[in-house]
């Protein structure tokens, strides 16, 4: 489902936001601080700093539906993922480079539009929790005339 340039551009160190909704079909959402494209694109799991979770896990193991939209913030390139939970487990430590990796490359991008690290380094992304999905659907949700077309 998801090929291996989209897959780069996924793990790319870009802003990362999971949502979810209630049995009221209320939003939540939580920005997740890393992701990684496995089995050969059919899954992906999702790394969200764990104090910021709860109600996305509420959301999940009710439900099981959610949506991860990625957005390059230089350009606005964004792709959202729909997927079903598939588990939720402590990420590893040794998964917390990915993590560190990938966050810093989110700000690595904000600084580029004017955001200094200064602002965001405080920001909370370990100990995280990892959240499988299987894909079920892909979107371009880049701004423009291409927006919220399927991606095959």
């Amino acid at each position: 489902m998801i090929d291996s340039g989209l897959a780069a551009f996924l793990e790319g160190g870009l802003s990362i936001h999971l949502g979810t909704r209630d049995a009221h079909l209320q939003p939540n959402g939580v920005r997740a601080a890393a992701l990684r494209v496995e089995d050969a694109g059919t899954h992906l799991t999702v790394y969200v700093a764990k104090v910021a979770a709860a109600r996305v896990l509420s959301d999940l193991r009710s439900n099981g539906q959610a949506a991860v939209v990625v957005c390059r913030p230089t350009d606005d390139r964004s792709c959202q993922v729909k997927g079903h939970l598939v588990s939720v487990r402590t990420a590893r430590a040794d998964e917390r480079a990915i993590v560190a990796s990938q966050w810093d490359g989110f700000l690595e991008q904000l600084a580029l539009i004017g955001i200094p690290r200064a602002t965001t380094e405080g920001w909370t992304t370990w100990p995280a929790v990892a959240i499988r999905l299987r894909a079920t659907a892909l979107f371009d949700q880049t701004p423009g005339p291409g927006a919220g077309a399927p991606l095959s």
